[in-house]
C-alpha cells in the first residue's frame, strides 16, 4: 500500500476493502466481530459490538459500492444485533455504556445512500431496529463528545420517520447544551468539564458537528458548527508535517489515521471547499505515511499500537477491534460521483509560519523543515487517563520522533523520559548496575503531571508545576529556527537531582549510531537522524546522562531508543537550568544547525534568547 495512487472513489474503495476484508473472518455469530486475546474494561462481548460497528463507519458510506454478499452481510448483522429474540442481540444499555459509542455509524448506516439500507428492511424490522437505537436516550451518558451521539442518532432516526417523543427531544437538547459547555475557543473543544484538548477536536466534536451540519443545512447551530470547523482547521493544520506525518499526542493514539477524519468531514461537508486540494493531499499523505508502517499483523488485520503492535501504550478501553474507528476516513465514500473532490489534484502544504501560538490547549506549533513540533506548556486537569504524563506534559512533541511510554519509573532506561524535567530526591534509592557493578543512585522520578499559572505569547509558553512542598519548577518553553529553549526556575528543599532530555532516536544494534558528549552537551548520530540537548549556562555541576531506553517503548519505532540527557546536582534553593534541544530526522542537516546555538542572558525579570539575527525576550515572572 505503500505506493497507492489516491485519486478516485475506486482508489478509496479498495483501499477500504483492502484494510477491512479481514474481519470478515471473524465473526462470532452474524452480528460479533471478535478476534485477539488482549482486555478491555467493558468486556469481550460489548467489544465484539464495537468490532460490527467501526467497520460500519466505512461500510455505510461505501454501502451502495459493496458486492451483494457483503451488503446482506451487513443487512443480516443489525437486524440480529437488535432481535432481542436473537443469540447475536447486543443486549441492553445501562449508564454510560460502550454500545452508544458504537451506535452512531449503525444509525449513518442506515441513512447514507437516501436511505438505501433503511428501505431493505420492512416497517417491523425498522422498528426493532429504531427501538434499539431509542434505547440511548434512556440512559445517562459521558458529559462530553459522548452527548454527540443522542443528537446525531435523534436526528438520523427523525429522518427515517421514526415518531420520537417530546422527552427524547429534550434529551437531545440537554446534550446540544452540554456540547456547547465542552467550547472552548478557536475551534477547540475540551472533552468534559474534566477531560482535556487533543485529538478529540478534530475526530469527534469537529467531526460530529460537520455531520450534525449535514443532517440539518438550515439549522442554526449547523452554522456554527462549520465557522468552528473553518476556524479549527488553521490551527490543526500545524500537527501534520510535509511528509504526512501527524504529531502524535494524548490519548487514544491508537486510531491512527483517524488524525485526518477531520479532513475527510470538511470534504464531506464542503466546509472549505477552496482547500480542497490542500486537504487531499494532507489526507493522502497521511495514509500513506502510515501505510508505511508496520501497523497490521501477518493476517491483515489493524494492531493495538502506534506505529507498530505495542500494547503499553493503549488506553483500558482498547479491545483489538478499536483501531477499526479509523474507518472513519472512509466517509469521503458517501461522496457522489459528481464531487469536486474526485477530480481535485492533491496540493502540498501551504507554507507555514515558524510558530503558532495555538492558544486553547497551550500549544506553541513550530515548523523546521519538514519537521513539526510542538511545545506544550500542559493544560491543567485531572488525571484519570492511561500515562498522563507522557501523553499530556511533556515539553515538546515531534512528527518525526513521537514519545516514549515508561515501562517503570526507577532505571532511566525504562522510564524512556524523552522531553522531560525528571526530579529526584537523593534519600530515595535503589541498587542498580552499571557497567557490571552494583551502584546505589536516586530511584524514583517526579515529573510534569499537572500545572497552573499557564502564561502564553506568539514565541514562548510558560507554567508552573508543583510536585509537593520540597519542589517547584516553574518552566518557559520557546521556539526558534527549530530550537527549543526550556528555562526552568526550580526550588527545592532537600538534595535533588534533575535529569532534562531531547527527543529519542531510533538505535538498531544492526546499524548502531554515536553518542558524543562534551562539558555542556550531548548528542546522538545515527541513521535515525540526530538529537542533542545542551545546558545553555555552562553548570558546573551538570553532567552526561545520555541512555539507551528499553525497546518498545518508543510510539514510531520499536527498536532500542538513544536519548541524550543531561544531570545536575541541586543543593537546597532556587536554581536556574536554562536548555537547548534540537533534533531532526536528516542527520546532516541536524548536525549543521547544532554548530549555531542559541545564546541566552538572564536578569532578575527577564531573559534574551539570540539565534543568528532573531531575538526573543522572556518575561520571567
Amino acid at each position: 500500500m505503500t505506493q497507492m495512487q489516491l485519486n478516485t472513489a475506486i482508489d478509496y474503495q479498495n483501499l477500504f476493502e483492502q484494510i477491512n476484508q479481514p474481519l470478515r473472518q471473524h465473526y462470532h455469530g452474524k452480528a460479533r466481530i471478535m478476534f485477539g486475546s488482549s482486555g478491555v474494561g467493558y468486556g469481550t462481548r460489548i467489544a465484539g459490538v464495537e468490532g460490527f460497528a467501526r467497520l460500519l463507519w466505512g461500510a455505510g458510506p461505501a454501502f451502495n459500492r459493496l458486492d451483494a454478499s457483503w451488503q446482506a452481510e451487513l443487512k443480516a448483522g443489525i437486524l440480529a444485533g437488535t432481535d432481542p429474540e436473537s443469540p447475536d442481540y447486543w443486549g441492553n444499555l445501562h449508564d454510560r455504556d460502550q454500545r452508544m459509542v458504537e451506535m452512531p455509524p449503525i444509525a449513518f448506516a442506515l441513512w447514507h445512500h437516501q436511505h438505501a439500507l433503511w428501505k431493505a428492511y420492512d416497517s417491523a424490522q425498522q422498528h426493532q431496529i429504531a427501538t434499539w437505537l431509542r434505547q440511548v436516550f434512556a440512559h445517562g451518558c459521558s458529559d462530553g463528545n459522548w452527548q454527540f451521539f443522542k443528537i446525531l442518532i435523534y436526528h438520523v432516526l427523525d429522518q427515517l420517520g421514526v415518531s420520537l417523543t417530546a422527552a427524547e427531544q429534550a434529551d437531545v437538547q440537554a446534550a446540544m447544551a452540554k456540547i456547547e459547555r465542552c467550547y472552548v475557543q478557536d475551534g477547540w473543544y475540551q472533552d468534559s468539564a474534566r477531560g482535556r484538548m487533543d485529538y478529540y477536536t478534530p475526530f469527534a466534536f469537529q467531526y460530529y458537528g460537520i455531520l450534525y451540519s449535514v443532517l440539518l443545512p438550515d439549522d442554526p447551530q449547523s452554522a456554527v458548527f462549520r465557522k468552528r470547523a473553518r476556524e479549527f482547521a488553521t490551527q490543526f493544520i500545524t500537527f501534520f508535517a510535509a511528509d504526512g506525518a501527524n504529531v502524535p499526542f494524548g490519548r487514544s493514539l491508537t486510531y491512527r489515521y483517524a488524525a485526518v477524519a477531520f479532513w475527510v468531514a470538511m470534504v464531506y461537508g464542503h466546509v472549505w471547499p477552496e482547500k480542497t486540494a490542500e486537504m487531499k493531499g494532507i489526507i493522502n499523505r497521511n495514509l500513506r505515511w502510515w501505510f508505511k508502517r508496520p501497523i497490521f499483523d501477518e493476517s491483515g488485520l489493524l494492531t493495538l499500537g502506534y506505529g507498530y503492535a505495542q500494547l503499553l501504550m493503549t488506553e483500558p478501553y482498547n479491545s483489538p477491534t478499536s483501531p477499526y474507528w479509523s474507518n472513519k476516513i472512509f466517509l469521503l465514500l458517501a461522496l457522489p460521483a459528481d464531487d469536486p473532490y474526485w477530480r481535485t489534484l492533491e496540493a502540498p502544504l501551504s507554507v507555514s509560519q515558524p510558530t503558532k501560538l495555538l492558544a486553547a490547549p497551550h500549544l506553541l506549533a513550530m515548523s523546521d523543515k519538514g519537521h513539526s513540533i510542538l511545545l506544550n506548556a500542559g493544560q491543567p486537569g485531572p488525571n484519570y487517563h492511561a500515562l498522563t504524563n507522557e501523553k499530556y506534559f511533556k515539553f515538546a512533541y515531534s512528527s518525526q520522533f513521537g514519545f516514549s511510554v515508561p515501562r517503570e519509573n526507577q532505571l532511566k532506561e525504562e522510564a524512556v523520559m524523552d522531553s522531560m524535567l525528571g526530579l529526584q530526591t537523593c534519600d530515595t534509592t535503589m541498587v542498580a548496575n552499571r557497567g557490571g557493578h552494583d551502584v546505589v543512585e536516586p530511584g524514583m522520578f517526579y515529573s510534569r503531571n499537572n500545572v497552573s499559572d499557564v502564561v502564553q505569547t506568539k514565541q514562548w509558553v510558560a507554567s508552573t508545576w508543583r510536585i509537593n512542598d520540597n519542589m517547584n519548577v516553574r518552566t518557559w518553553l520557546v521556539g526558534l529556527a527549530g530550537w527549543q529553549i526550556r528555562l526552568h526556575r526550580v526550588t527545592v528543599k532537600q538534595p535533588t537531582l534533575a535529569y532534562e532530555t531531547g527527543f529519542g532516536v531510533a538505535n538498531s544494534p544492526d546499524e548502531p549510531g554515536k553518542f558524543e558528549t562534551s562539558a555542556h552537551g550531548s548528542t546522538f548520530s545515527g541513521p535515525s537522524g540526530f538529537s542533542g540537548i545542551v545546558d545553555l549556562l555552562g553548570n558546573s555541576q551538570q553532567a552526561d546522562c545520555s541512555i539507551g531506553g528499553f525497546p518498545n517503548t518508543n510510539l514510531m519505532t520499536p527498536e532500542v531508543v538513544a536519548l541524550p540527557g543531561r544531570q545536575t546536582k541541586l543543593v537546597p534553593g532556587e536554581h536556574w537550568l536554562v536548555t537547548g534541544v534540537y533534533a531532526h530526522q536528516e542527520t546532516s542537516y541536524g548536525q549543521e544547525r547544532w554548530d549555531e546555538q542559541p545564546q541566552v542572558t538572564l536578569t532578575v525579570d527577564h531573559a534574551q534568547i539570540q539565534l543568528g539575527a532573531d531575538i526573543v525576550t522572556v518575561k520571567l515572572s
